[in-house]
């Protein structure tokens, strides 16, 4: 069985962040949650690197493979895990 994680960047603040959290939450999800609140020029390298002009940006992570896939923001993440 494939395990998979989702690994969400946010900040302090973001309503939208806490539901991604929220949701995997909900759904049984494992999730690792990065808070760039004190490093906001490091969020805006990741949210250019994945082409996002807003947080969340969330990622899911298969751990038995490691590869790592774009999912977007929290609607993608929404529609994702239908």
């Amino acid at each position: 069985m494939t395990e998979k994680r989702y690994i969400i960047y946010g900040k302090e603040g973001c309503p939208y962040c806490s539901f991604a959290q929220d949701y995997c939450i909900a759904k049984q999800k494992e999730l690792v949650y990065l808070d760039y609140t004190e490093n906001i020029e490091a969020l805006k390298d990741c949210m250019s690197f994945y082409k996002m002009k807003t947080v969340p940006i969330i990622l899911e992570n298969d751990l038995n493979t490691g590869l790592t896939k774009f999912v977007g923001g929290y609607t993608d993440l929404l529609n994702y895990l239908k």
